[in-house]
């Protein structure tokens, strides 16, 4: 076998076996899984690697996509499948993009109620009729389109799932942390503020800790969760450098409970961790977890969506449920 049909295999296996057995199994690799069809994995996967999520991919190659791909566009597919399938991306972000490149109308996507842990989601009736599947279009030839369209039920499962803050508790707790940043005001739980209080009172009587360490690790403390920010954004804040900033995160005596996991470089890359740095640091995919499982987005290339956190203060006590 010559190695463009081995990478052929790889990736046929990958878009429609694993993948859409991960999500009808609700594999917790995403929290959620937009889609369970093989065809949306592949136009997902595809529109992000060959149309770089600003076309649709065939739009730049021929169908079927199989047969008309490249190696470097194969392996390229391969590995940002892989990454969905460890959960190094988020399939959401992608299908989204996905979406909007192709100009869908996101009026005529509904959420339904999910199955299990599996988000099943499906378009209303009338909008099917006018509509062209991308099942046969994808990797499928012109001759097999028959076949597949006579399978085609009443219902088409959507590919666009709306994460409306009255549905989603986290995404709820996450939108007023961004509406409030300004002034980082958070109600907190008592034990929340019972830990808030511990990790201050640590900070401020660590025997070895420099003011500017001190300082660095309080204003640390007002980043909210599910945000991020930037080494810049706080050397900024502190007037010092993003050199020194990196170099207080990495003997950060009090991580996870100071977030040094929050701050990302600016160009929006996972920055460092534990010393290591770049995406290929030992500690990298530990950061990237840690960011996604407080709400934190990342698109297929590991840049990070939306904008940084800059309404710093240095959190110096905890009173009545506020930060202060």
């Amino acid at each position: 076998m010559s190695d463009i049909e081995a990478l052929r295999t790889e990736w046929t296996t990958l878009y429609s076996e694993i993948l859409p057995q991960m999500a009808k199994s609700g594999d917790p690799a995403q929290p959620v899984w937009p889609v369970t069809f093989d065809h949306c994995f592949a136009r997902i996967i595809l529109d992000s690697v060959i149309g770089n999520s600003q076309q649709p991919w065939d739009a730049i190659i021929h169908k079927p996509a199989i047969r008309n791909m490249n190696e470097q566009q194969l392996r390229d597919a391969i590995a940002l499948g892989q990454k969905i399938r460890a959960g190094e991306v988020d399939l959401c972000c992608l299908d989204e993009a996905s979406l909007r490149c192709r100009s869908k109308n996101e009026r005529k996507y509904a959420k339904t109620t999910p199955s299990k842990t599996v988000a099943h989601r499906h378009q209303p009736a009338s909008t099917i009729a006018g509509r062209k599947r991308a099942v046969e279009e994808v990797d499928r030839p012109a001759a097999q389109s028959t076949t597949v369209k006579s399978r085609k039920t009443g219902k088409q499962q959507s590919t666009l799932k709306f994460r409306q803050s009255e549905t989603s508790t986290e995404l709820t707790s996450t939108a007023n942390f961004a509406a409030e940043g300004k002034t980082t005001l958070a109600k907190a739980t008592q034990a929340g503020k019972e830990e808030l209080k511990r990790t201050l009172d640590r900070i401020h009587s660590h025997p070895s800790l420099t003011p500017y360490r001190k300082k660095l690790y309080t204003t640390l403390l007002s980043v909210p969760r599910g945000r991020y920010t930037t080494y810049a954004a706080i050397s900024d804040y502190l007037k010092s450098s993003a050199r020194a900033v990196g170099n207080g995160m990495r003997n950060n005596p009090f991580a996870p409970d100071v977030p040094c996991h929050r701050v990302l470089a600016a160009d929006g890359s996972i920055g460092g961790f534990h010393g290591d740095w770049g995406k290929d640091g030992k500690y990298a995919t530990k950061k990237i977890q840690l960011l996604r499982s407080e709400g934190v987005r990342f698109d297929g290339r590991g840049k990070v969506l939306g904008k940084p956190f800059r309404e710093f203060q240095p959190l110096t006590d905890v009173e009545g449920g506020i930060l202060l």
